[in-house]
């Protein structure tokens, strides 16, 4: 009996690590106040958003993160924890999770927020609100192409203005002689 225990506790300190490698944010927050209802939203919303919510027991999870900057931070893992894991776009999730957070504290959003974990970083929960607070990805994409294209259309506009202004002078000039 206890072998089986250990043995699917095993496998979900397994699964864990498996998501942790696959995810590109992971956010840890304390849903002690948040009703089912709710709950089954978030996890709808995160779902939509390219990520998973899960609620599984801390120690299982301390062992998952245990070769990450998370074992220095063994305090996001103290409490009731729900872990939600992004797999496409970690901008997009951070402001969901921030959109239903605000839904449930206008005051202080951040309440629920314990830390995250990006990019082999650690992060404070107003590092969290920063992500969430970033334009989508095709905004800052578009903003990237304007500031590139800008010296090279800078540079046309100046070849472009030496033969004007040549020909503008060239014509004052036969006006003046006219």
């Amino acid at each position: 009996m206890e072998r089986k225990s250990l043995q699917e506790k095993a496998q979900k300190v397994k699964s864990y690590k498996e998501r942790m490698e696959r995810s590109n944010l992971i956010l840890f927050l304390n849903f002690v106040g948040i009703d089912a209802q709710s709950m089954t939203k978030l996890r709808s919303d995160v779902k939509s958003a390219g990520g998973e919510v899960l609620v599984g027991k801390n120690t299982l999870f301390y062992r998952a993160f245990m070769d990450t900057v998370i074992s220095d931070h063994r305090e996001v893992l103290v409490g009731p924890t729900a872990v939600v894991f992004s797999y496409k776009d970690p901008v997009l999730t951070a402001k969901t999770v921030y959109e239903f957070l605000k839904e449930l504290n206008k005051d202080n959003p951040l309440e629920k927020v314990k830390g995250g974990y990006m990019q082999g970083r650690f992060l404070k929960p107003e590092d969290v609100k920063a992500l969430a607070e970033l334009p989508p990805m095709e905004v800052l994409i578009a903003k990237l192409m304007g500031t590139l294209q800008a010296p090279l259309i800078n540079l046309i506009m100046a070849l472009k203005a030496v033969p004007q202004k040549l020909v503008l002078t060239l014509k004052a000039i036969e006006e003046k002689k006219s």
